[in-house]
């Protein structure tokens, strides 16, 4: 059995591309996609280049389900790694997020990393956790 850790940290998001892709009839819900790039810092130091699908509701709350690609080091091993993330948002900029790493996702020196966390976002200040181990 391996010793599990949680890692913790802030990320920035650096770009953030979205575009509706099915018309629901305006005014009405949204379905969109939504790609970018952020940066992860503290225990978990890298990046990270994320793609997902977004519900959006009449009064901008909605939904949405993402993959990720993490590049970095975490735990003082270097590799990539893909988590699996489904969260919701608000129209007022909250978000927030579960998220578990995609079984034999892990590269290099995160080769078998499992886990699961997510991330809570409020007035632009982004935190995450990360309970990981390696098999």
């Amino acid at each position: 059995m391996s010793e599990t850790t949680t890692a913790t940290g802030t990320v920035e998001s650096k770009t953030w591309e979205q575009s509706e892709y099915a018309d629901l009839g305006a005014p009405g819900p949204k379905l969109t996609t939504a790609k970018g790039f952020d940066l992860y810092r503290g225990d978990l130091e890298g990046d990270a280049d994320w793609q997902g699908l977004m519900f959006t509701a009449d009064d901008g709350n909605g939904t949405f389900d993402s993959l990720q690609r993490t590049r970095g080091t975490l735990g003082g091993r270097t590799g990539t790694f893909v988590l699996r993330m489904t969260g919701t948002f608000t129209a007022t900029g909250e978000s927030r997020a579960d998220w578990s790493v995609v079984p034999g996702s892990g590269t290099g020196e995160l080769t078998g990393l499992t886990g699961t966390g997510g991330y809570e976002s409020s007035a632009g200040n982004t935190t995450y956790t990360l309970t990981y181990s390696r098999l």
